[in-house]
């Protein structure tokens, strides 16, 4: 079920009403059968890929727990992870391996070895459960975190419906507890979390989507538009991805939050970084999180010495890409972000390089992470051309194009647009700057919940009658 639907705006206020209305003993029971009810309007088959990762790492967990020798909780462990990285391997990633198969022996169809793809599709959510449920399993063999009370609590960790097809991806030890208590309606929640929830939809159907119908054009025909176009559309395509998917996370946490739960906030006002370091501790932080806790201290950290550093630092973030996306653009993204975390780590390493940097002001030096993220986002949007090529030639195509300075058709950027990515500058600075002034604009006043009601009410018409795109880490 998409945030941005007509189906939504009935089955979530539904959803709370009973919620509140039910004795506490069913409140649980009511969300984990909405939260399936959820997923199954996706498509109803891939409800068994939920309670398979469910039942597999609960009872891995379980008998993990029980088991008395290291061996015995090491084993089960690793069935509880390869269990659910298997999933995500076979789903997402079976057809890529098919491609670089292909690519490295330079197979064409109709030749013997040639691997077809198998046309598996990708099920909602899988890139975002697995990692959840494998951050437990480990969670629970480290003794960071208790393990589950039941089978039902788990379950309802993990399929939790504001947050399970797009994050964010959520710590058991920030959740898990929350499924034991009991919650009343109080209206301490309640208008935050309709003022979140309203701030998600404006990202999205105000900023988003309008964003998409300019540039979408030019990613499908590149070589059409001349280099400030291009320039432009880079631009904006960041934002748009921003918008888009912190919109589904202000969504989520808000929708959580009206009921009592307090998911952590995923995005920090990224565009206000200074560096790429800082930008991916802004963007996406439940996953960047989960990177640095489950794959860089895994992998040794910064404990074993300079050299090791770097090279973990770069295998983390190249990950990242992989598991953005399963193609060579994903591939070529995540390797570009991975060498800018290692140059960068190594060029503040030296004294004077951080002190010329730290003079250089604050407006100059947002500028810099804003600019390599929207170039390397030509590559992540990317995709297949006729005329130019697989998704990583048009990515470059992009990008040199830009940088050529030809002319071309130019890129019409609607006022509208314009007007909305200003409103949503001005509001992420004032909520990122916290001043007293600012903090009390943004108070329990009615006028913050009348505009709120009025942007959910103007997008409860336009689903009506229109059809908004999907969230774009839904492909994810």
């Amino acid at each position: 079920m998409l945030f941005n639907s007509l189906h939504y705006l009935f089955f979530a206020p539904i959803v709370i009403l009973v919620y509140f209305l039910v004795p506490s003993r069913f409140q649980k029971l009511w969300l984990l059968v909405t939260s399936l009810y959820f997923y199954a309007v996706f498509r109803v088959p891939f409800i068994l890929l939920l309670i398979y990762s469910i039942a597999i790492t609960y009872f891995c967990t379980l008998w993990m727990d029980k088991s008395e020798s290291r061996f015995g909780k090491l084993f089960f462990l690793n069935i509880a992870i390869w269990g659910n990285l298997s999933l995500l391997y076979f789903f997402k990633y079976l057809d890529f391996s098919f491609t670089v198969w292909n690519t490295i022996l330079g197979l064409v169809p109709c030749e013997p070895y040639y691997a077809y793809p198998s046309g598996i599709l990708l099920p909602m959510g899988i890139s975002f459960f697995t990692l959840q449920a494998i951050a437990y399993a480990v969670d629970v063999y480290h003794k960071k975190v208790k393990r589950a009370e039941s089978l039902f609590q788990f379950g309802l960790f993990l399929s939790f419906f504001p947050q399970l097809v797009a994050g964010p991806i959520i710590r058991a030890q920030d959740m898990l507890h929350q499924f034991l208590d009991t919650y009343t309606f109080k209206k301490e929640n309640l208008l935050p979390g309709i003022r979140q929830l309203a701030w998600g939809l404006f990202k999205k159907t105000f900023v988003a989507d309008p964003i998409a119908a300019v540039i979408d054009p030019v990613f499908a025909d590149p070589l059409h538009y001349g280099w400030f176009s291009l320039a432009v559309t880079g631009s904006l395509y960041i934002i748009q991805m921003y918008c888009d998917f912190s919109g589904y996370s202000d969504v989520a946490i808000g929708t959580g939050r009206i009921m009592g739960f307090h998911i952590p906030i995923n995005f920090r006002q990224p565009f206000l970084s200074q560096t790429v370091s800082e930008f991916w501790r802004r963007w996406h932080i439940s996953f960047s999180s989960w990177l640095k806790e489950y794959v860089y201290i895994f992998l040794g950290g910064n404990k074993k010495g300079i050299s090791r550093t770097y090279i973990n630092l770069f295998l983390t973030t190249f990950v990242s890409g992989i598991w953005h996306g399963a193609d060579w653009n994903f591939v070529v993204w995540g390797f570009v972000h991975a060498s800018l975390m290692v140059i960068e780590r190594f060029a503040f390493s030296f004294e004077r390089i951080k002190n010329y940097w730290d003079k250089i002001p604050s407006t100059i030096k947002v500028a810099y992470p804003f600019t390599i993220f929207g170039i390397s986002m030509y590559f992540f949007r990317a995709r297949p051309v006729e005329g130019i090529g697989n998704s990583v030639q048009v990515g470059w195509a992009m990008v040199s194009r830009m940088f050529s300075g030809v002319e071309g058709d130019f890129l019409p950027v609607p006022l509208s647009v314009l007007f909305t990515v200003f409103i949503l500058m001005l509001g992420d600075y004032l909520m990122e700057k916290e001043t007293p002034w600012a903090k009390k604009l943004f108070e329990n006043r009615i006028w913050v919940y009348g505009i709120s009601g009025i942007l959910i009410s103007i997008c409860f018409i336009l689903y009506s009658v229109t059809v908004s795109a999907p969230f774009l880490y839904f492909q994810f």
